[in-house]
């Protein structure tokens, strides 16, 4: 791009690119929160069978496979009585997605204490607490994909230059880590080992500060005037064809390769890094036989490591000028570094392997909405028209099976590996199991096993099929200032 298109548009303020970084504070305060402790939750402290953990995550993902590319599809199809009246288009389902977001995940935890507290009132009502644990999954998921998808597809629509891009993406990427951090730090102060009800008041600082944490990301996530100008603009030159029908859309979306195959490179990297959030206080419960606060330590060691790395990734891509090249030197960086933790043995060791690790998240994490984004430029160039919230509903579902990938791993291994549910300490799990070892090398297998593999799998479709180089680009660019889009 040359640099007079790229300060042409350049529009938004240092404190804007800011605030919009803040919105995965929001979301990673959150979802990482989930990520660290529902599994979790239901199989150790509620003592729900494993076999019906992993049933609920496996309905969900069917859930999953449809709700996120539906809600993706409605944003596109739709138009509020707000855009027709004030050409705003997207910061009132942002509002509307947070806050019933906020409120489904303290849902999650309140499961009525009279259905467990014992194996037999467990059993009796175990039916029960499945039906809650996946209705309260299926809303939850809902209400973030309005969020997500809302905030995302703003993002190539506010931010049109590639310098533009990076900054904001990389105030994100900072953002993100430091949300990540906090929730582990914060929220698991409030959980006693085994103590349901404390669950509950976690889930319910979580959700004090996501309040908190929205309001400093609203500057940023709202549609500026000259945002609004282009819409306006863009609907008085008919640029804002008609949406297909939801099927056809998504045989559209799903037969672009670029897209699928960014698709996949990112659900490489969250079944890779959630996966250790997930397994966080198994690790630290039977691993290191420490209290549930022994996770921050780990998961700091991993995020002081990815916070590190941003400045060291943003020079980086101002040097290379290639977001494909950036990506395949994450995607090798992050499994590296996971072959450590395969042999980590005690907690100093388990620091030290995360915080090289977090270098290969923290790449990821920069370098993951600058290529969807150039893939999305790439289909606009060949389609004349931009409905990324299609796209970005199919990359939510990406991310959100990655979820369920995980859940459904770690249940089969615990199956495989005679790990016993309801067991809620290293000594409690030796007493109900006939194979100790067994059952906490199966926690090393969902812990960075399985994960390594995928990561590297998916590592080389990416650098195989993923063709859009910094030239493509670029000439993408021309292409879509030339279409007005």
């Amino acid at each position: 791009m040359t640099e007079s298109i790229e300060k042409e548009v350049y529009n938004n303020s240092l404190g804007v690119r800011v605030s919009y970084g803040t919105r995965e504070l929001f979301g990673q305060w959150i979802s990482a929160a989930f990520g660290f402790t529902v599994f979790y939750f239901y199989e150790v402290v509620i003592g729900l069978p494993v076999e019906l953990a992993m049933t609920a995550f496996i309905l969900y993902s069917f859930w999953n496979a449809f709700n996120d590319p539906i809600v993706g599809w409605i944003m596109e199809r739709i138009h509020m009585p707000w855009e027709k009246k004030r050409g705003v288009r997207r910061f009132p389902w942002m509002v509307i997605g947070a806050v019933t977001w906020l409120g489904s995940y303290v849902l999650i935890y309140l499961v009525p204490s009279g259905w467990y507290g014992d194996t037999a009132t467990v059993a009796a009502n175990q039916w029960l607490i499945f039906g809650w644990y996946l209705g309260t999954l299926c809303l939850y998921d809902f209400f973030i994909a309005i969020w997500d998808i809302n905030v995302l597809s703003l993002f190539p629509d506010k931010f049109r230059g590639l310098n533009e891009r990076r900054s904001a993406q990389g105030f994100g990427t900072i953002f993100g880590i430091i949300g990540l951090v906090l929730s582990a730090l914060i929220p698991p102060m409030f959980i006693t080992k085994g103590v349901a009800p404390t669950y509950i008041t976690s889930s319910l600082v979580t959700i004090i500060g996501g309040v908190f944490f929205f309001l400093i990301a609203i500057p940023g996530i709202r549609e500026p005037q000259h945002v609004l100008n282009y819409y306006k603009e863009r609907k008085e030159r008919g640029l804002d064809h008609k949406v297909e029908s939801f099927f056809k859309s998504a045989k559209i979306a799903l037969s672009n390769k670029l897209f699928v195959v960014k698709a996949l490179f990112f659900f490489g990297y969250q079944v890779s890094a959630v996966m250790i959030q997930t397994s966080a206080f198994y690790i630290v419960t039977f691993l290191l036989d420490g209290d549930p606060g022994v996770i921050s330590l780990l998961l700091g060691a991993m995020l002081l490591g990815s916070l590190i790395s941003v400045p060291l990734w943003t020079f980086f891509a101002k040097r290379v000028n290639d977001n494909r090249k950036l990506g395949i030197i994450a995607g090798v960086i992050l499994f590296v570094t996971f072959i450590p933790l395969i042999f980590a043995w005690d907690l100093i060791s388990w620091m030290i392997f995360l915080m090289f690790f977090g270098v290969g998240v923290g790449g990821h994490w920069y370098i993951d909405v600058p290529l969807l984004t150039d893939v999305l430029d790439d289909i606009a160039v060949k389609t004349k028209k931009r409905q990324q919230s299609i796209y970005y509903g199919y990359q939510a579902f990406f991310a959100r099976f990655s979820g369920t990938f995980i859940a459904i791993t770690i249940a089969a291994t615990h199956l495989l590996t005679g790990f016993e549910e309801g067991a809620q300490t290293l000594g409690e799990l030796a007493l109900a199991s006939s194979n100790l070892e067994l059952a906490l090398f199966g926690i090393r297998i969902h812990s960075a096993i399985i994960p390594a593999i995928f990561a590297f799998i998916l590592l080389i479709v990416f650098w195989k099929y993923y063709d859009l180089t910094s030239d493509k680009v670029k000439a993408n660019k021309e292409k879509l200032k030339e279409l007005g889009i």
